[in-house]
């Protein structure tokens, strides 16, 4: 298990040519296409305990992801992290038990979970190498999906991928003085769990 340190910014589509004209991201991205489901029980149960539980479709692998406690402040995330490569698209429930919130998923929990919302997105990503450390540049551009509905992606993830965090803010300054990009305090499983309650209450 790791704890995932990561800023997320948001930025207008319109502005990601500015983006992608910033001197440090002069080299050619990686690009992938991400498919996510993410689960949880009717009553949300983990996002009630400030978890999230996914898969990831990555090119022909799925990974299984588990995230839970941290903190939010400024837009900057802070999670652990528990992530395993799975079959495919269903739920391992004996890798879950084995997690660090194994307890959890117990046969009455297995029972009740089920795929709630999906994000789908393309992300380009960068690896940059600051004064205080490296920084994984991403710009997911995509849709969170439930029932129908949809909403848009458009943000930049910078997490850090070594060295002090304060790399983050000093990427993040640089990046801000010539490209629109604001904080954003919610993922984007909070949003999709937005939209989840938003299509059930109707």
């Amino acid at each position: 298990m790791q704890t995932e340190i990561e800023l997320k910014l948001v930025i207008a589509n319109s502005d990601i040519p500015l983006l992608l004209q910033h001197p440090l991201l002069a080299g050619a991205p990686q690009k992938q296409l991400l498919h996510n489901i993410y689960f949880d029980t009717p009553e949300l149960d983990l996002t009630q305990k400030k978890m999230a539980l996914r898969l990831r479709q990555v090119n022909s692998q799925w990974v299984q992801t588990l995230k839970g406690g941290g903190k939010v402040e400024g837009g900057l995330h802070q999670r652990q992290e528990w992530e395993v490569p799975v079959a495919g698209e269903q739920l391992d429930f004996a890798q879950l038990r084995s997690s660090p919130w194994g307890e959890l998923f117990n046969a009455d929990m297995q029972s009740r979970l089920q795929a709630i919302f999906e994000t789908n997105f393309w992300r380009s990503t960068w690896l940059l190498h600051m004064s205080k450390g490296t920084i994984e540049l991403a710009l997911d551009v995509g849709q969170v999906q439930v029932k129908g509905q949809s909403s848009p992606i458009c943000e930049v993830e910078l997490e850090l991928k070594s060295g002090a965090a304060d790399a983050i803010g000093e990427l993040a300054g640089i990046l801000q003085a010539s490209v629109p990009l604001q904080p954003e305090n919610r993922s984007k499983a909070d949003r999709g769990y937005r939209l989840y309650l938003g299509t059930i209450a109707k």
